[in-house]
């Protein structure tokens, strides 16, 4: 006979909403924290872009700065890092009624 555990309910520090974000194709989230400025020189630890990450749509990421160091303190770097993504509603073109 087979028993399955129970799961511990998930806690706030590990149910994150990052939105769509899984969905969204890695190449057009690399494309999005290229156009960002230097994580270094910028000014704000946030920041958001607007993409179209082709069969995902229109996005909107949103990218935080994280800064990384290895052990002992010997090298540090700033990167940005993307934390969530929505998807972007785009408004539909009219369409002329052609029957008069």
């Amino acid at each position: 006979m087979t028993q399955t555990q129970d799961r511990p309910a998930p806690t706030a520090s590990t149910d994150v909403d990052n939105g769509i974000l899984a969905r969204v194709p890695g190449q057009y989230i690399g494309q999005a924290i290229q156009s960002l400025p230097d994580a270094v020189t910028a000014t704000m630890d946030e920041m958001t872009v607007e993409v179209d990450a082709g069969w995902a749509g229109r996005v909107r990421l949103k990218c935080t700065k994280h800064r990384y160091r290895r052990s002992k303190g010997k090298f540090s770097a700033t990167t940005w890092i993307c934390r969530h993504a929505e998807a972007v509603a785009t408004s539909q073109p009219a369409t002329e009624d052609s029957a008069t």
